[in-house]
């Protein structure tokens, strides 16, 4: 007869800390694939995101002004306040543009309006088209996280194994569930066959 050994709190506490770290550490491998398949979407995606979202003729224009403006800058005079206008005129509608689409899908940017005008060499469309970017990686991360199965299944699976130590079972019990508890989310957790195997009376 095999003896029913509780398990204690400090064994519970032990079992319990395992069960994070493991789930933890198997959590990071995955977030890692995430985001790597979210940026090898986000690089497919991104040549025609600006298309899609309908501003690339707007950044068009505002690239052509941009360089009519670096252009001109070299031979400064009274059309360079004219140009620049045009260039804070064109960066306006494509800040409104893209402030519009990051409310309506949801960006979580307070806005687009980090740009500067007068440097050459740090243009609006640089800065709009390095939002873009952010956002297109965002976006793919999401989808790839929604449709990424394991990781919505691994946090069902440690749930599993939290219950399991908080069942009030014996410890041979608790511990058998456990390893396949683990097993079941892919993560190898060997515990002493000493454990699993009590003397009996």
């Amino acid at each position: 007869m095999t003896v029913m050994k509780p398990m204690r709190s400090n064994e519970l506490e032990h079992y319990k800390s395992g069960v994070d770290s493991n789930f933890r550490s198997k959590a990071t491998s995955i977030d890692t694939e995430i985001n790597q398949q979210a940026q090898e979407l986000a690089d497919k995606k991104k040549p025609t995101f600006a298309k899609i979202l309908k501003v690339d003729k707007k950044l068009s224009n505002l690239i052509e002004a941009e360089k009519k403006y670096k252009a001109y800058i070299k031979n400064k005079d009274n059309v360079e306040d004219q140009l620049a206008n045009q260039v804070r005129k064109n960066a306006k509608i494509v800040e409104d543009h893209l402030t519009r689409i990051g409310n309506v899908r949801a960006w979580n940017r307070e806005s687009f309006g980090g740009y500067e005008i007068k440097d050459i060499n740090d243009q609006p469309s640089t800065y709009f088209f390095d939002r873009l970017d952010s956002a297109c990686f965002d976006e793919s991360e999401k989808h790839v996280k929604k449709n990424h199965k394991l990781r919505w299944e691994l946090q069902a699976k440690k749930d599993y194994c939290l219950n399991i130590l908080h069942s009030g079972a014996d410890i041979n019990s608790i511990l058998k569930e456990l390893v396949s508890g683990y097993k079941s989310a892919g993560i190898v957790y060997n515990i002493p066959k000493s454990l699993l195997m009590l003397p009996s009376k």
